[in-house]
C-alpha cells in the first residue's frame, strides 16, 4: 500500500506541473501551445532570394511550421493594389514590404513591434537615420529595413573621357561647368548629345525620377518638408527660398535660352538615351545599373555620388522598402493561437531578418544583400559595403539620406511632375508653379 502510494502522489504532481505549463504560468516555455504558417508578400524580389534563409527560421523556431514567401509584382502601384484588395477581403499577407512613404497612408493596416519602445534605443543606434523618421513613430517600430537606396550619379566613362573631362562633378556647379562642355547642338539647334538628363520630367523627353531628383534638391537647399500638413516650399532652414532655388536651377537645363541647356522635348526617355549614348549622365537608383547592363551589355559607364549643393553638409534622397506585420488577419477555424500570437511571430521573423544576429545565429540581412546586391540600411554591414566598389557609393549616401512625408506618394509625385512641365513649358513662371503645387499638396493632406 505504501508503494501505491507513492506511485499515486508521484503521478498527480506530474499532472499538476504539466497543467501549470500548459497554462504558461512557469517561467519556461518547455511546450509548444501552437504552431502557424507565415506569408511574406513582396515587390521586385524573387523567391529564391528568400527560401534558404526562411527555411533556417523555421528550424530555429518550432511555433512556425514554415514561411511562405510571394513576389507579388515587379510594380509597387499594383503590389499596393494588391495589398489593398486582400486586406478588404481579410485575406491578406502576415507580413508585407512596406515603402518608406506609406506610413501616413496605410499605418491603420500595420501592427508595430510588441513592447517596441524597448527596442526603439536598439534600432535607432542599429540603422540609418532616414529609417527612424520613416519606421520609428510614437515611440513604437512599425518597420524595419532591409536594404536603402539613394539616388546616385551614373555617367558614360567614354563620353566624358572624349571631352577631356577626367572626373564626374562633385557638386551642381561643376555639373553646369561639365554641360557647357559635353552638349552639343547641331545647326539647326537640335541636341546631338546631352551633358545630363535634367530640365524636364513627362514625355516627350521624360526624365525618369524627375520628382525625386527635384525633392532632392530642395532638401540640399535647406527645404523644411517634413511638417505634415503645413508644406511649404519657401520654409528653409537656412536663408532664401529652397523651392525656388531648386526648380529655378532644374529647370535651366530645358530651356533653349539658358547658357545650361541640354535638354529638350525631341530627346528619348532618359535611360533609354543613357542606354544609346545619346547623354553623358542621369541620376538613378541602385537597381538602374542591372538594367542598363542588360539594355546594353558594351556601354561603358560608372556610378559616382550624386552631386551635392555643399559637399561640407552632404544630402541624399531615400526611397525603400521596410518589412511590417498586418494588424488584422482571418485566423483559420479551430487554430490554437490568436492575431496575437501571429503578430508576435511575424515580428519575430522580422527581427530576424533585419537585425543584427546574437550568439552563432547567421546573419539574414548580409546573406539576403549577397542574394539581390542591393545596399544595407544596417550601419555596421554599411562600414564593410562602404570599400566595394558599386555598394560604395550608395552605402555611404544612406549615411545622410532623408525623405518627406506626404500621404500620398504617387499624387505628390504627379504634382511635382506637373509644377516641373508647367515651367520647362513655359506655361508658368516658377513662383506660381509652386504654389499651385502647395496647395495641391495641403489639399491631399485635408
Amino acid at each position: 500500500m505504501n508503494g501505491k502510494k507513492i506511485i499515486s502522489f508521484l503521478l498527480t504532481a506530474i499532472l499538476v506541473t504539466t497543467t501549470i505549463s500548459l497554462s504558461g504560468c512557469g517561467n519556461s516555455d518547455p511546450i509548444i501551445p501552437y504552431k502557424l504558417s507565415l506569408e511574406v508578400w513582396g515587390v521586385f524580389d524573387n523567391t529564391k532570394d528568400f527560401d534558404g534563409l526562411n527555411a533556417v527560421f523555421s528550424k530555429q523556431n518550432p511555433r512556425v511550421t514554415d514561411v511562405i514567401y510571394k513576389k507579388i509584382s515587379n510594380n509597387p502601384v499594383e503590389f499596393e493594389k494588391e495589398l489593398i484588395d486582400a486586406f478588404a477581403s481579410g485575406n491578406g499577407p502576415d507580413i508585407f514590404f512596406f515603402n518608406n512613404f506609406w506610413f501616413k497612408k496605410h499605418n491603420n493596416k500595420i501592427a508595430p513591434m510588441p513592447k517596441g519602445d524597448a527596442y526603439l534605443i536598439k534600432h535607432k543606434n542599429e540603422f540609418v537615420d532616414v529609417v527612424q523618421e520613416d519606421f520609428f513613430k510614437e515611440n513604437q517600430v512599425y518597420a524595419l529595413p532591409l536594404h536603402c537606396d539613394t539616388l546616385a550619379l551614373y555617367y558614360n566613362k567614354h563620353l566624358l573621357n572624349q571631352a577631356g573631362i577626367t572626373s564626374p562633378p562633385q557638386t551642381w556647379e561643376e555639373v553646369k561647368a561639365q554641360t557647357k562642355t559635353l552638349t552639343k547642338i547641331d545647326e539647326f539647334g537640335n541636341i546631338e548629345q546631352s551633358a545630363i538628363a535634367l530640365g524636364r520630367s513627362k514625355s516627350p523627353g521624360a526624365i525618369n525620377r524627375a520628382s525625386d531628383i527635384l525633392i532632392l534638391m530642395m532638401l540640399q537647399n535647406g527645404a523644411i518638408l517634413n511638417v505634415p500638413k503645413n508644406i511649404n516650399f519657401s520654409k528653409s532652414e537656412t536663408k532664401g527660398e529652397p523651392g525656388v532655388s531648386a526648380l529655378e536651377f532644374y529647370s535651366q537645363f530645358g530651356q533653349a535660352n539658358s547658357d545650361s541647356y541640354t535638354w529638350s522635348n525631341k530627346m528619348h526617355y532618359s535611360d533609354d538615351a543613357f542606354q544609346d549614348s545619346e547623354v553623358a549622365m542621369v541620376i538613378g537608383y541602385p537597381y538602374k545599373k542591372a538594367q542598363f547592363k542588360k539594355a546594353s551589355p558594351k556601354l561603358n559607364f560608372e556610378i559616382a555620388p550624386v552631386p551635392q549643393l555643399n559637399l561640407k553638409n552632404k544630402v541624399n534622397f531615400a526611397n525603400y522598402w521596410g518589412l511590417t506585420v498586418a494588424k488584422n488577419k482571418k485566423i483559420p477555424p479551430k487554430s490554437k493561437y490568436s492575431n496575437e500570437n501571429r503578430i508576435k511571430e511575424a515580428w519575430a521573423y522580422i527581427s530576424f531578418m533585419t537585425t543584427k544576429p546574437t550568439g552563432s545565429n547567421p546573419d539574414a540581412t548580409k546573406e539576403y544583400l549577397r542574394l539581390t546586391d542591393k545596399i544595407s540600411a544596417r550601419k555596421d554591414l554599411i562600414e564593410e559595403q562602404k570599400n566595394e566598389a558599386f555598394k560604395g557609393v550608395f552605402a555611404e549616401q544612406a549615411l545622410t539620406a532623408k525623405s518627406w512625408v506626404v500621404p500620398d506618394e504617387i499624387a505628390a509625385d504627379e504634382i511635382m511632375v506637373e509644377a516641373i512641365d508647367a515651367v520647362a513649358g513655359g506655361e508658368s513662371p516658377i513662383n506660381d508653379a509652386l504654389d499651385r503645387a502647395t496647395s495641391k499638396l495641403q489639399a491631399i493632406w485635408r
